[in-house]
């Protein structure tokens, strides 16, 4: 026969006996803690992931106001039906629809063209809010009538004699280096892809997007981001009504 246990392996085989669950059930919850808190960190991690990428996107396609093209009237010549359209010029201040420069003009016609210089910088730039070149940039030039030449067109800028940038294409009152050359060489840009991805510039082009004029109408210029220039219009045809004579 084995000699009995003595009493203090009695109350360590009780201890033993009580404290194995409570040990496993430990271990268990240090586990599933472990799993849940992994779980956790990778739903945050995606979210974040989205969350970047939404603003990205916002960037990219976000699009600001630039200008407004009202028709202040359409006429038409009753002896040789030759149509005309008187029509106000609006740019803004950037970020604002205060005005900083304004023209009338009055061009032969029922479409009118838009020209402007305009440069886009590649996308991770924008993606980035890169403070350069994290936006398009753009010139207005002039604006023309289908029936005439473009050179023969109405400027819409107001430049100084000492400046070869526009006062309104100024990002600051003082034009940096930067923003000087972008001008400057502008042509070049747009003729040489490997100097204009070296100032990170995937396009430098003109553009002229135009619309057959509506009477009454207003027409929105604005300028994405990480795209051109596009015309849409500001009021819908019900309230526009006819085109004019």
């Amino acid at each position: 026969m084995s000699a009995p246990a003595s009493p203090r392996l009695r109350e360590v085989l009780r201890f033993l006996l009580y404290a194995s669950p409570l040990i496993v059930l430990a271990i268990i919850g240090s586990i599933v803690y472990q799993h849940a808190t992994e779980k956790d960190r990778t739903i945050a991690e995606q979210k974040r992931v989205i969350e970047e990428l939404g603003k990205k996107l916002d960037r990219a396609w976000a699009e600001e106001l630039v200008a407004d093209l009202r028709v202040d009237k359409l006429t038409k010549d009753p002896e040789t039906g030759a149509k005309r359209m008187q029509l106000t010029f609006v740019q803004y201040k950037p970020g604002t629809e205060e005005i900083a420069f304004q023209r009338s003009m009055d061009l032969p016609g029922e479409e009118v063209y838009v020209d402007a210089l305009v440069v886009q910088f590649d996308r991770h730039f924008v993606d980035e809010g890169d403070d350069s070149r994290g936006k398009s940039l753009l010139i207005f030039r002039r604006a023309f009538g289908d029936k005439q030449q473009p050179v023969d067109g109405v400027p819409l800028f107001a430049a100084s004699a000492d400046s070869f940038i526009p006062e309104i294409a100024r990002v600051d009152k003082s034009p940096g280096d930067f923003e000087k050359q972008i001008w400057a060489r502008f042509w070049d840009y747009a003729n040489d892809p490997k100097l204009a991805a070296a100032q990170g510039i995937r396009v430098a082009q003109g553009e002229a997007p135009h619309v057959k004029a509506m009477q009454g109408q207003v027409y929105k210029l604005t300028l994405r981001k990480s795209g051109g220039l596009q015309v849409t219009p500001r009021l819908p045809a019900a309230v526009v009504g006819g085109s004019g004579p």
